[in-house]
């Protein structure tokens, strides 16, 4: 009955880490990610819209030229990285460089599509990148 037990509580717990693993993060996103900083560099809004696939309703023209104002300045992007962090993939991409860097990150809970999107400065990103566990870069 021991045996029994023992193993069943080793399957569960193999079971539950499963779930709990990032699922895999899809090339095209961290690409999508990188062009989304051109496109709100330019201004292109409208482009953003068609080009980031989200799951569910996606963010409108004039939702991200709002959130475009979040930032002092956004150049064309840098070298994007990704990890994974409160259940979900965190792609971010530098807008600007120097010591006060900021960047535009991409949320991803399947690796597939995205799921939200958010402001955050390089060094909050550096952060949180070096304390994940799964990273892509």
């Amino acid at each position: 009955m021991k045996r029994w037990l023992c193993a069943a509580l080793i399957l569960a717990l193999l079971t539950s880490a499963g779930a709990l693993a990032a699922p895999e993060l899809s090339g095209k996103l961290v690409k999508a990610a990188k062009s989304a900083v051109g496109y709100l560099a330019s201004g292109e809004y409208e482009r953003l819209v068609t080009l980031l696939p989200f799951s569910g309703v996606a963010p409108g023209a004039a939702e991200w030229e709002r959130f475009a104002r979040n930032y002092d300045a956004i150049s064309k992007g840098g070298k994007p990285v990704a990890y994974w962090k409160g259940g979900c993939w965190n792609i971010a991409v530098p807008v600007s460089g120097g010591d006060d860097a900021e960047a535009l990150m991409l949320l991803s809970e399947d690796g597939s599509t995205f799921t939200g999107y958010r402001y955050a400065t390089w060094s909050q990103v550096k952060d949180e990148y070096r304390d994940s566990d799964e990273t892509y870069d």
